[in-house]
């Protein structure tokens, strides 16, 4: 790994007031194992909420990120809180709290955004403003040799999968960020930064992990979510060394899905249940990210 050899992305490469992007997913991550884990590095990056996802799956959940709806909360704040509509009594009119932060420019449903971007996908919106593009999946719905995966991927002007065809999950943390290393160091563009990682999808193994030849941990929950908390510890101390580096860049960070480990006898996602539905999100605009106390500078 290139490790703090160099700051990525400097201002002078920001265009029209917009920011580089950053938008990261942990595949199937629940919001009460993340809550619950030592992740220190993500958990100082700011406050992280409960949300509730629009897919209960990786290819749903994505397509529905890929055009700007991402999850959301119920609180009101601007960023999370920006598709339930409520209703004023006294002005007789329908309103949504939070401004999103992607859109595009849909005339069957138009709001306003922090970004308004045209195209079939934000991926292509931003690279019609000149964005370089740069995306890598873990799990196997990324795989771009598949009709799925290609429908997801092919926007990207740089993408990568490192995984055979299979269809658990890809331990290919290590080599996702070494390439976005090497990506960033060719660029001279603003960026809009793409990664899925599958560590934290079933079976919950990373590489070298002292259980990876384990059996599969469904049957046993306090086992499932131990290993799936190791996991996000594990791209916690990962993605330090990526986000350290980076500069002039907004922040997304989520799960697309959760998963059920036991609850009513039931085991995995793609379907609707609580712990599917809820996920750990951060959003986080370029002027407010804080690591402990100092803001990431040019």
């Amino acid at each position: 790994m290139n490790e703090g050899r160099f700051a990525i992305g400097e201002k002078i490469f920001v265009r029209d007031g917009m920011n580089n992007q950053v938008f990261i997913v942990f595949d199937s991550l629940r919001w009460d194992v993340f809550e619950e884990s030592d992740a220190r590095f993500l958990k100082g990056l700011g406050k992280w909420k409960k949300a509730y996802t629009p897919g209960t799956y990786t290819l749903p959940a994505h397509m529905s990120f890929f055009i700007g709806k991402l999850p959301t909360t119920f609180d009101g704040e601007e960023l999370y809180d920006t598709v339930a509509i409520r209703y004023d009594r006294k002005k007789r009119t329908p309103y949504r709290k939070g401004l999103q932060l992607w859109r595009l420019s849909n005339p069957e449903s138009p709001r306003s955004s922090h970004y308004m971007l045209e195209g079939r996908t934000i991926i292509e919106g931003f690279r019609q403003k000149g964005f370089c593009t740069i995306g890598t999946g873990g799990v196997n719905w990324f795989n771009p040799d598949l009709p799925a995966g290609k429908y997801l991927t092919e926007h990207f002007e740089w993408y990568r999968f490192f995984g055979k065809p299979q269809y658990d999950c890809n331990t290919s943390a290590d080599y996702q960020l070494e390439w976005v290393f090497d990506v960033l160091q060719k660029i001279r563009r603003p960026y809009f930064l793409f990664i899925n990682f599958g560590e934290t999808h079933h079976r919950f193994v990373y590489r070298n992990c002292s259980w990876y030849d384990s059996a599969n941990p469904y049957g046993d929950s306090r086992e499932c979510r131990r290993r799936q908390r190791m996991c996000i510890e594990y791209l916690s101390t990962k993605l330090e060394k990526l986000l350290t580096q980076l500069r002039c860049y907004d922040l997304v960070m989520c799960s697309d899905h959760g998963e059920a480990m036991g609850e009513g006898g039931l085991w995995g996602h793609g379907f609707y249940h609580t712990n599917v539905m809820e996920v750990p999100l951060l959003m986080k605009r370029y002027n407010e990210i804080v690591q402990g106390d100092n803001e990431i500078r040019t």
